[in-house]
């Protein structure tokens, strides 16, 4: 089908992503387009063992305040609830106010459901507290080009032949015991399996692919520890014939890079971790992954809007008091101590460029197959429309 194809990766969990991508409705979009993706919810009952309870408030307050009120569609990538641990009605009882935020989101078709490993027992099942009939996974048709969205745990076959039996392990072991959850995001190892096994998938297809699942931000397939040094690098590059008063911005940028790196390298617990994913001569970016809701520091989602795509921070000021010396570019949620922060972002035009180009895939050439429905905001049935 597309005349440069790469090698192909492994059968088995190509077959898992053939299936969800093959299924997947694709929805037209365009340059007015305002999508934000958040994922790896785990919102829980409100007890110790809830994972969500850290930010939950502050999600619910950043949902309602910045992305219901600029009319962006909300693409919710995966493990929202955390069934398997505890039930839908002990969850939504105690997040009745969230609920009811997706519901209006719902109901101006503007609230797009995936389901991920967690929250895999909402398939097929619509519901009756969320609004949305989950999916598995949804391409977006941007100019010709696609952007395949799901959950990220389809290539480790386990979490759905081994599921319900996890699920039990979780509710009827750990949660007498008040474990927390110990996910793939703990695992380095499967963590990169993961994400190679879906960057290969979307090298070889000329896809730009959006997953949750890991809890690890990437941007064009660079993690925040690559991101920081190709920028360190790049003011070393400039530096040598920049004018004086912009060497001394180089100077403040590079400290202030060096610092943020430090910082994050301190905080993650491997070497693995820290060490670029694919240890390919040049890196195809086609792997973005929107993080989680579960940071200690804050939470992360990519955004969509522009014609761009970003990937941005929220946090805390009053729990996280050294973010703001970090990312003097914040800007406050009025009313609110919380913070925004974008941490990468560039026009989706010149990332599928860099897609065809560096991974010999011909993008934006015309389809044998039938044109994807075109998104208007006032004649699309509640639930399929990108706003």
């Amino acid at each position: 089908m597309y005349p440069f194809a790469m090698n192909r990766p492994s059968a088995r969990p190509d077959r898992a992503l053939e299936r969800v991508y093959a299924t997947s409705q694709e929805l037209r979009i365009d340059d007015n387009a305002r999508i934000v993706i958040f994922s790896d919810l785990h919102m829980g009952n409100g007890s110790w063992t809830d994972d969500f309870l850290h930010n939950g408030e502050m999600f619910r307050e950043v949902l309602a305040r910045r992305y219901y009120e600029d009319d962006s569609t909300l693409i919710l990538n995966g493990d929202v609830e955390e069934l398997q641990r505890f039930s839908r009605r002990s969850i939504a009882e105690r997040w009745q106010s969230l609920y009811a935020l997706f519901r209006a989101f719902h109901q101006e078709g503007r609230l797009i459901r995936i389901v991920g490993n967690h929250d895999l027992a909402n398939l097929g099942d619509m519901d009756c507290f969320g609004s949305e009939e989950p999916r598995e996974g949804v391409t977006l048709n941007c100019k010709g080009n696609r952007l395949f969205i799901l959950h990220g745990h389809q290539p480790l076959w386990k979490y759905e032949r081994f599921n319900r039996w996890i699920g039990y392990v979780l509710k009827y072991l750990l949660n007498p015991l008040k474990i927390k959850n110990r996910t793939v995001a703990h695992n380095s190892r499967k963590r990169f399996v993961t994400e190679k096994r879906v960057y290969e998938f979307a090298r070889s297809r000329g896809l730009l692919a959006i997953i949750g699942h890991t809890h690890r931000p990437l941007f064009e397939s660079l993690s925040k520890v690559d991101v920081l040094r190709f920028e360190i690098e790049q003011r070393c590059q400039e530096y040598p014939t920049a004018p004086e008063a912009r060497r001394i911005a180089i100077r403040t940028e590079i400290d202030r890079l060096q610092q943020e790196l430090l910082h994050t390298n301190r905080n993650v617990k491997t070497e693995a971790a820290r060490r670029s994913l694919y240890n390919a001569d040049f890196v195809v970016p086609c792997l973005f992954n929107s993080g989680c809701v579960l940071g200690k520091r804050g939470m992360t989602a990519l955004e969509i809007r522009g014609g761009r795509i970003c990937l941005v921070h929220w946090f805390d000021a009053l729990r996280n008091r050294n973010a703001l010396r970090r990312h003097p570019s914040a800007r406050n949620l009025t009313g609110t101590s919380y913070y925004r922060v974008v941490l990468k972002e560039d026009s989706l035009d010149y990332v599928f460029s860099r897609i065809g180009l560096l991974g010999g895939i011909l993008l934006g050439t015309p389809s044998a197959t039938e044109p994807a429905p075109v998104v208007h905001a006032d004649a699309v049935a509640p639930g399929s429309e990108v706003a």
